[in-house]
């Protein structure tokens, strides 16, 4: 069946469901009726409600812990990607086959560590509420840039670029600043979660992508057992480097990553008045960003030796394909606050 044919009839089927649910939340807004807890430190309004149990202390060493395991991964990400040797190049291959080194995405990954360890020491000081909003939404940004990236081919190329994502970060945060709890924090949420939904889905599409592509066992780069001269030949650009293989596989990395980070974001939207709950998204930043960097870590340190080469095939990025991802997502955040809704109602 025609690609573009089954396209068409997604992006129909989704938008069929988005407007039932949205016909259906229609009386949400006046059902919601939510207590807003005051930080510790400062005492002014944060956004979430009193939670019976809450332990601050669990919660602010989790933060610091993921703080520095987010500033570790970000400084070795830059380490990693300062100075690359053609011979531990992966490219980004897009649907005209251009190619496209990855370590502008890496260093991405390592200014979204690094931006977001710095929102997390703002928590660690504010909470989460209008205050923390003004580096917040810049964790939110860097999302929205990598997103670009990918749609780029691997690289940002447009001059416009910029001034789209200045426009994203004022529209996100002057909303947040200027609507009332809850809609402030409800605005703030769920144009997160679907930011989060994006990443997830086009990584998880680059992943089946680059396997449908190239296999597992095609992109063999070096065989470390080798004595051929093939393995001499690059000894001395790899710098005492540890020499590996890249599977596509290690593209799950990603897919784990932002997997984690949604399942954390939703969990404790759905469980709204649970300090577990809010722990465990809190948790979440320890398991996905040091995810994030060990795929910086194998992008830059296995060797591709001529003619093998380093692929890594980024989804189709058709007007189509981009109109049903953002469908889906929006979808996706509208069913978890609607799932939200009926179960603060429940219980």
């Amino acid at each position: 069946m025609n690609r573009k044919f089954v396209t068409i009839i997604a992006i129909i089927t989704v938008s069929v469901l988005f407007l039932i649910l949205l016909i259906s939340s229609g009386g949400d807004a006046g059902r919601i009726h939510i207590p807003q807890d005051n930080g510790t430190h400062t005492g002014l309004p944060v956004w979430h409600p009193p939670m019976e149990g809450f332990d601050y202390q669990k919660v602010q060493a989790t933060i610091i812990f993921s703080a520095i395991m987010m500033t570790i991964g970000a400084h070795l990400s830059f380490k990693w990607t300062s100075k690359v040797s053609k011979e531990f190049i992966t490219y980004f291959v897009d649907g005209e086959a251009n190619r496209t080194p990855t370590i502008e995405f890496d260093r991405l990954l390592g200014w979204y560590s690094a931006i977001t360890s710095i929102t997390g020491i703002v928590n660690f000081m504010v909470d989460v509420g209008k205050l923390w909003v003004t580096v917040g939404v810049l964790h939110n940004a860097v999302e929205v840039t990598i997103l670009y990236t990918l749609h780029q081919g691997g690289k940002i190329k447009s001059t416009t670029i910029p001034a789209w994502i200045l426009s994203y970060i004022m529209l996100a945060a002057s909303l947040s600043f200027f609507l009332d709890w809850p809609f402030d924090a409800l605005w703030f949420k769920m144009q997160g979660l679907v930011i989060d939904y994006v990443l997830f889905i086009q990584f998880t599409r680059m992943y089946f992508d680059t396997h449908k592509g190239f296999g597992d066992e095609t992109q063999r780069l070096v065989d470390v057992e080798s004595t051929s001269r093939d393995h001499s030949s690059v000894e001395s650009d790899i710098n005492d480097k540890p020499v590996g293989y890249f599977r596509p596989r290690y593209i799950l990395l990603l897919v784990f990553a932002s997997f984690f980070h949604i399942f954390g974001n939703v969990y404790v939207t759905i469980l709204l008045y649970s300090s577990h709950a809010y722990l465990l998204f809190v948790f979440s930043y320890c398991i996905t960003f040091p995810l994030y960097t060990y795929f910086v870590y194998l992008d830059t340190h296995t060797v591709s030796i001529s003619p093998a080469q380093k692929h890594i095939v980024l989804p189709d990025s058709s007007k189509l394909s981009v109109i049903f991802v953002i469908l889906l997502a929006l979808f996706l955040s509208a069913l978890t606050g609607k799932i939200s809704v009926i179960y603060q109602g429940f219980h």
